[in-house]
C-alpha cells in the first residue's frame, strides 16, 4: 500500500483536465499498482500476468464509473422471433433481381433439394434487430448466399424449409451460419445466408482445387467452433430450445473470410420444446449421410445429443486424414467409411499413418510456416477425444463440454503457428531504392532499420486476414520497417538469423507484428509492420496531444502495454525468455485507433537505436547495482 505522503505527491502530478472523469477507486488501484512497479527490490513487484489482472478491474471500474458496461439484452421470447420473420421477409422481385432471375452464372453449387446463388442483396443487420424497440437499422448491402428450393421437392425438402426459418430466428450465434432472410412468393421457397467467402470444410479435404494447405492449428480451431457450435445447439437456454442437428459432416460447416467456422443446413434438425425434459428423438425414417450416422441410431432409431457427437467424430478423423468419410481409399476397405478405420488404426497405434500430409506443404514458394505439423502431445490429445466420440454406443461419448476442453487442450500443446513471407530482396531494394540512407529510421552495430512502403503484397500468396473487405485480401500498400542485419560474420550466422526469426514470429496485437523476411544470397533481412508515426512519447510531449485521451484510454493503453509484456514474458517460454529491456513511452506506438503497440527490438521509428536519449529514468536500480 502507498503511505499517505506517496497519495499526496502522486495527486499532485495527475493531469488535471482528467481529475472530473476519474472515478475515485479506479485511480486509487491504479495508483497502488503503479507504486508497487516501482518497488526498489525485484521481488517485491508483481509479475506481468497480476499486473495484466489488476489493470483489467482497474478499467472496469472506470466503465462502470462511466455507465459504459454493456447492458444485457433480455432474451427474445417467441414474440420477438415473430417480429423478427417479419424482417426478414424478402420481396421474390429483389432476389431475382439481385441473380438475373436465377442466371446459372449465379449458381454456385446445387444439392438433393436446390440450387444455391452467390449474390448481393440489400439485407437487414439482423445483429441489429431490436426486440423491445420493434425497430432494426437500415439495409445493407451484402454479398450472400441464396439457396432455392426446388418446387419439385419433396415433403422432407418443404418441411426442411420451414424448419431452417424457425430454427435460426431462435439462433443466434458465432459459430451458427446466419438466416438473412427469406422469401415464400409464388410457390418459391428461398433461403438467404450470410456467404461463406472460404467454402465450406469439405472443400479443403481430398484432392480438391484448394490451393490451401490447412495447418494442424488452424483445423484444430475449425473443429473448436463447431463444437461450440454443437454446444450452443445442444443446450437448452431462455428463447431458445435444445436442438440436435441430425447432419453434421464436413459439407454442412462452412468457413467465413476469416476462417471462422459455422454450421449450416438445418433442414433435418429436430427440437425439443423449450419446457420438455425429453433428450431422444424417435424416428421411423432414417435421414442423414450414412457414413456420418450414429451406429447405435442405425440399429435402434432413437437418435440423441450424442449421435450429433458421433457424426462430429467422424469430421475430426476428416480434419485428421485430409479425406471425406467416404473417400473410395475408405469405402474399398469398409463400407461404413472412415469412422470403423479410425477406430481399428487407434487400437493399433498406427493413427499417424492416416494424418494428412499436406499438414506440412507450404501453399506456396513465398511462403514459410513456422510449427506447420502437429507435435506429438497436441496429435495423441486431438486423436484421443476424436477417438471418444466415436464409440459404437451412445453412454460411452463425451459431453461436448469435454470435447471442447480437450480440443482446446489441443490446440493449447501444439502452440502458435505463424505464417510468415518471404520478400524478395529486388523488392526490398525496390522500395528502399537499394537501401539508401534517406528511408534509415534506425540502425545500431548489428544492423540498419528502413521505412518504406512495399506494394502487391498479393504476389506473396494471402497476407494473414488484416486488410480485408468482404473477404477479400487486399493488396494495396503497406507501411513496413525493413531490419537489414549487417554484422554477417561467422558461419552460424543463418542459424542465429532464424532463431531470431522464430523467436520475433509469434505474434501479439499489442506487439509490432513482424511480416516475413528475406534469405537471399548473403542478406539476412526481417520486415516488421510499421504501426504508427507517432510514439506514446510523441504525445507526452506535447500536453495538447495528450487532452485527447481521456483517463478511461490511458487505463487501457497501459493494460495494452502490459498484455504485451505478459506476452514476451510468458506465452513464449517454451522458446525463450523474452526481456524487453527497452520498455519507454518511445517504444510504445500508437496506431490509427490509439491502441498501443510495443515496437520492440531495435524498430522504433522515432529515436534511432545510435541517438544519445536520456533513458535512465526507466532503468531498474537492480539491475544497474547487478551490471557494476
Amino acid at each position: 500500500m502507498t503511505s499517505y505522503g506517496v497519495e499526496e505527491e502522486l495527486d499532485e502530478i495527475i493531469d488535471p483536465s482528467l481529475k472530473k472523469q476519474m472515478d475515485t477507486q479506479s485511480l486509487s488501484r491504479f495508483k497502488e499498482l503503479a507504486y508497487k512497479c516501482l518497488n526498489q527490490q525485484l521481488m517485491q513487484r508483481p509479475t506481468m500476468d497480476q499486473i495484466v489482472i489488476e489493470l483489467k478491474e482497474v478499467l472496469e471500474l472506470q466503465w462502470k464509473h462511466e455507465n459504459l458496461e454493456h447492458s444485457v439484452a433480455a432474451d427474445e421470447d417467441t414474440s420477438s422471433n415473430i417480429l423478427k420473420m417479419d424482417f426478414l421477409k424478402i420481396p421474390l422481385s429483389e432476389i431475382k433481381l439481385a441473380t438475373n432471375n436465377f442466371d446459372e452464372g449465379y449458381s454456385i453449387g446445387s444439392g438433393e433439394y436446390g440450387i444455391v446463388y452467390k449474390a448481393n442483396l440489400d439485407v437487414y443487420n439482423t445483429q441489429s434487430l431490436s426486440s423491445s424497440e420493434g425497430k432494426c437499422k437500415p439495409k445493407i448491402n451484402k454479398t450472400v448466399a441464396i439457396k432455392r428450393i426446388f418446387s419439385r421437392a419433396d415433403e422432407q425438402g418443404k418441411q426442411g424449409f420451414l424448419t431452417e426459418i424457425e430454427l435460426l430466428t431462435s439462433c443466434k450465434h458465432p459459430n451458427i451460419v446466419s438466416l438473412l432472410g427469406f422469401s415464400r412468393e409464388a410457390r418459391e421457397m428461398i433461403l438467404v445466408y450470410e456467404y461463406a467467402f472460404k467454402g465450406s470444410l469439405s472443400d479443403y479435404l481430398g484432392y480438391t482445387c484448394k490451393t490451401t494447405n490447412l495447418t494442424w492449428a488452424q483445423r484444430i480451431q475449425i473443429c473448436l467452433d463447431v463444437a461450440h457450435g454443437i454446444n450452443y445447439l445442444h443446450t437448452n437456454m431462455e428463447g431458445k430450445p435444445r436442438i440436435i442437428h441430425r447432419d453434421i459432416k464436413s459439407e454442412n460447416i462452412l468457413l467465413d473470410e476469416y476462417m471462422n467456422a459455422k454450421i449450416a443446413d438445418f433442414g433435418l434438425s429436430k427440437f425439443h420444446p423449450m419446457k420438455q425434459q425429453a433428450s431422444t428423438i424417435c424416428t421411423k425414417t432414417i435421414a442423414g449421410t450414412e457414413v456420418y450416422m450414429d451406429p447405435e441410431y442405425l440399429t435402434t432409431f432413437k437418435y440423441k445429443r450424442e449421435s450429433d457427437i458421433y457424426s462430429f467424430g467422424v469430421v475430426l478423423f476428416e480434419v485428421l486424414s485430409g479425406r471425406v468419410a467416404y473417400d473410395l481409399i475408405y469405402l474399398g476397405e469398409n463400407n461404413m467409411g472412415l469412422a470403423p478405420i479410425a477406430r481399428r488404426r487407434f487400437n493399433e497405434g498406427t493413427l499417424k499413418e492416416l494424418l494428412d500430409p499436406k499438414i506440412i506443404e507450404e501453399d506456396g514458394d513465398h511462403l514459410f510456416t513456422i510449427n506447420r505439423g502437429p507435435n506429438q502431445d497436441s496429435f495423441d490429445t486431438f486423436s484421443k477425444i476424436a477417438y471418444r466420440c466415436l464409440a459404437e454406443t451412445q453412454a460411452k461419448r463425451p459431453t461436448m463440454e469435454a470435447v471442447i476442453e480437450e480440443l482446446q487442450n489441443a490446440l493449447n500443446l501444439q502452440g502458435e503457428t505463424m505464417v510468415l513471407l518471404r520478400f524478395r530482396l529486388g523488392d526490398l531494394a525496390l522500395a528502399t531504392e537499394n537501401f539508401a540512407e534517406t528511408y534509415c529510421i534506425g540502425l545500431d552495430s548489428h544492423c540498419m532499420v528502413y521505412g518504406a512502403e512495399l506494394d502487391d503484397l498479393g504476389n506473396y500468396s494471402s497476407l494473414a486476414t488484416e486488410g480485408k473487405n468482404n473477404g477479400e485480401p487486399s493488396n494495396k500498400h503497406i507501411t513496413a520497417a525493413i531490419k537489414r542485419i549487417t554484422n554477417r560474420k561467422g558461419g552460424k550466422a543463418k542459424q542465429g538469423f532464424f532463431a531470431e526469426l522464430e523467436m520475433r514470429a509469434y505474434k501479439h496485437r499489442n506487439i509490432v507484428s513482424i511480416l516475413g523476411f528475406c534469405d537471399q544470397g548473403d542478406e539476412m533481412i526481417l520486415v516488421y509492420e510499421n504501426a504508427s508515426d507517432r510514439s506514446l512519447d510523441d504525445y507526452l510531449k506535447n500536453v495538447d496531444n495528450m487532452d485527447n485521451f481521456t483517463w478511461t484510454h490511458r487505463l487501457r493503453m497501459c493494460l495494452e502495454i502490459a498484455r504485451g509484456l505478459d506476452h514476451l514474458h510468458t506465452k513464449m517460454a517454451n522458446l525463450q525468455t523474452i526481456i524487453h529491456n527497452d520498455i519507454r513511452s518511445a517504444t510504445i506506438l500508437l496506431d490509427k485507433k490509439g491502441e498501443a503497440k510495443i515496437a520492440s527490438f531495435g524498430i522504433s521509428k522515432l529515436h534511432p537505436t545510435n541517438q544519445e536519449v536520456k533513458i535512465k529514468v526507466y532503468e531498474d536500480p537492480e539491475y544497474e547495482k547487478q551490471v557494476k
